[in-house]
């Protein structure tokens, strides 16, 4: 695969994949098991939700035990400021969804269309917004408006989780003065956009093939 390609992962890799498709597994059960040792994880998941938007989301359980694994191990992702503010983001927006849904990338899951409707699940305006974020709250919030209104679909978390750090790393290099990646498929706004906007051109070229 060429350097023009997007690749599915920029900063995350299939290791990290399993660790988050464990911790979201177990945060569905009332007995549910990650790395090892069982927890409720519907309690751990209603006092992510409880504090979501919060600094205290930090110090819950559900969020700390993926730190622990995701990051305060050997997974090859560097304890950097930047990489925990990205992972408290994750956890504040993963605890809102209803299903881990790794069919298509996010950014194309949200210009899917609802079913029975003509309407996508997050509409292009919002998703212009959703890439403009300025702060990370902002960027958060309208995450979380986004996962909800997936529902039961779904979202590909490890895709989410993905652009999370790699919007956190722009957002640090845009507080420092640095430059941007020169190869624009590293970028999550070219990445993001090619994404949902592939999707909504299929749907309807599938349209116009049925007329």
């Amino acid at each position: 695969m060429s350097d023009t390609t997007p690749k599915e992962l920029i900063i995350l890799n299939d290791n990290h994949k399993k660790i988050i498709d464990e911790w979201f597994s177990m945060l569905q059960q009332r007995q549910g098991k990650f790395n090892g040792i069982t927890y409720n994880g519907r309690k751990l998941r209603a006092e992510l939700r409880r504090y979501s938007l919060s600094e205290f989301i930090c110090s819950q359980a559900g969020h700390r035990i993926l730190a622990d694994k995701l990051i305060n191990n050997d997974s090859k992702l560097a304890k950097t400021e930047v990489h925990y503010y990205a992972l408290k983001i994750f956890a504040n927006v993963a605890a809102f969804a209803e299903k881990n849904n790794d069919k298509s990338p996010f950014a194309a899951q949200l210009s899917e269309k609802i079913k029975g409707g003509e309407r996508n699940y997050l509409s292009e305006l919002r998703f212009e917004r959703l890439l403009t974020s300025e702060t990370p709250e902002e960027f958060c919030q309208r995450l979380i408006r986004a996962v909800k209104l997936r529902g039961e679909k779904g979202v590909n978390l490890t895709s989410l989780a993905d652009g999370i750090f790699l919007w956190m790393q722009e957002w640090d290099a845009r507080e420092h003065g640095w430059p941007a990646d020169t190869n624009p498929f590293k970028r999550l706004s070219v990445r993001w956009e090619m994404d949902y906007f592939s999707t909504k051109n299929n749907t309807n070229t599938k349209t116009n093939t049925k007329e």
